[in-house]
């Protein structure tokens, strides 16, 4: 038997060959030791020589369980990965069974790698896709991160809930648009998405919105609100937080341009910490942005201890509780800095018309916003170094317009899931039922 059949047939035998082969000390191995190895072994094996050129993998997932929730992503490697680890923990804290359905095979073999422990499907086409379903008789929602084309291979299916979660909050044009129509339900953070819909140009009354806050802020925000104060003796540090340069030039809002200056002015004259973390999509369209991380890091190389230059896969909600202030562009990032309740210095480009979805609060109500660097200068030094920050106050209001205090802290999210799980009781008496 060749050692690739071999490995195929029968990895323990192949295992028990390798060992042998190489004279390694088998006395301390247990047989259930040596039989998981060989199973973990060829499942890594198998994956790489048998699925190549696969449109379905079931491997990783456990069928004809009683799977309730089933997440789905049509993105791949650019914005697969931040979509899901922004949700997948939220999901995990339940004590619901969920299973993740992939649609990009690089996606796939990234959270297979990403999340060992988990449920994961991968399936392209329509047909992959209705095999799957099929084989969850339990399944009764499919929650969505972003809108795709592939997404409606699920959406056709009247007999589950198909709920938009989103992947952040903001008032870019993207987050309300009559897309948003083919779904049941749309969670959103707080009353500020609702109020982008309603203040839109299309009829929303059909669509149910539940304000579910965002559990990822859920320690954040705990920790903030019980803050009396911060210590203002302490070194400061600024988080920058660009937003990449968008599909159409005209819809660029983003000031990695004017990066590397701006942030060496920032040091230069406040002498603060800086730590930065681009965009995971920045270079998608502009490949000359791939580089630009790199850039920065060399140009502060002298600053090593100051300036701090995160990988663009590490999430937010990981770091932004350092954050004494903050610069962002127009993005879901803002939302995500609210939760400190530190300042916002936000960049509003003066050279394009900005389109965006209105909610009822703008801005310039709770963010401290700049066209170019000199102005940036002067509200740091108002704002940070003299202690003159008017816009305190409308923050925590923003807070709770943009993401729900109570609903974060409560866990509604959790509590909306166990609504969901309670219908599983009725399944098996009227499973063809449109959810209502």
């Amino acid at each position: 038997m060749s050692k690739l059949k071999k490995l195929i047939k029968n990895p323990e035998l192949f295992l028990n060959d390798f060992i042998q082969k190489r004279n390694i000390d088998t006395s301390s191995i247990s047989s259930i030791a040596r039989t998981t190895l060989s199973k973990n072994f060829f499942n890594v094996k198998s994956k790489e020589i048998v699925d190549k050129k696969a449109t379905l993998i079931t491997s990783h997932t456990k069928l004809f369980t009683k799977t309730i929730h089933l997440l789905h992503t049509g993105e791949g490697l650019t914005h697969g990965p931040s979509h899901l680890e922004q949700w997948i923990g939220s999901f995990t804290r339940s004590d619901d069974s969920f299973a993740i359905l992939i649609r990009n095979k690089a996606l796939f073999d990234w959270a297979f790698d990403k999340y060992p422990e988990l449920s994961i499907v991968y399936a392209r086409g329509a047909n992959d896709v209705e095999n799957i379903l099929n084989k969850l008789p339990f399944l009764l929602a499919i929650y969505y991160f972003s809108n795709t084309g592939n997404l409606i291979h699920t959406l056709r299916y009247n007999r589950y809930k198909h709920i938009f979660l989103g992947h952040g909050d903001s008032d870019k044009a993207a987050s309300a648009h009559k897309f948003f129509r083919v779904y049941d339900e749309i969670w959103v953070s707080g009353q500020a998405h609702i109020d982008r819909f309603k203040n839109s140009n299309f009829n929303v009354d059909h669509i149910k919105f539940i304000k579910i806050g965002r559990p990822n802020l859920k320690n954040i925000l705990s920790h903030q609100l019980k803050l009396e104060s911060k210590d203002s003796s302490k070194v400061k540090r600024i988080i920058y937080l660009p937003t990449w340069e968008g599909v159409y030039e005209e819809n660029n809002y983003s000031s990695v341009h004017l990066s590397c200056v701006m942030l060496n002015e920032v040091l230069k004259k406040f002498n603060y910490n800086l730590s930065i973390k681009f965009h995971p999509v920045m270079g998608s369209r502009d490949k000359t942005l791939k580089a630009l991380p790199n850039e920065v890091s060399e140009a502060f190389v002298n600053n090593r201890e100051q300036v701090s230059v995160f990988d663009k896969t590490v999430p937010l909600d990981s770091f932004i509780g350092s954050g004494d202030a903050f610069i962002c562009d127009i993005s879901a990032a803002v939302s995500e800095c609210i939760a400190t309740l530190a300042p916002v210095f936000l960049y509003m480009p003066n050279d394009r018309k900005i389109e965006i979805s209105n909610s009822n609060m703008n801005y310039s109500d709770y963010t401290y916003t700049f066209s170019n660097i000199e102005q940036l200068l002067g509200l740091i030094d108002s704002v940070i170094v003299k202690g003159s920050d008017p816009l305190a106050e409308m923050r925590y209001k923003a807070l709770d317009y943009l993401l729900t205090i109570d609903a974060t802290l409560n866990d509604e999210f959790l509590n909306q899931l166990k609504i969901i799980s309670k219908d599983s009781t009725l399944l098996n008496n009227d499973r063809s039922r449109v959810i209502q």
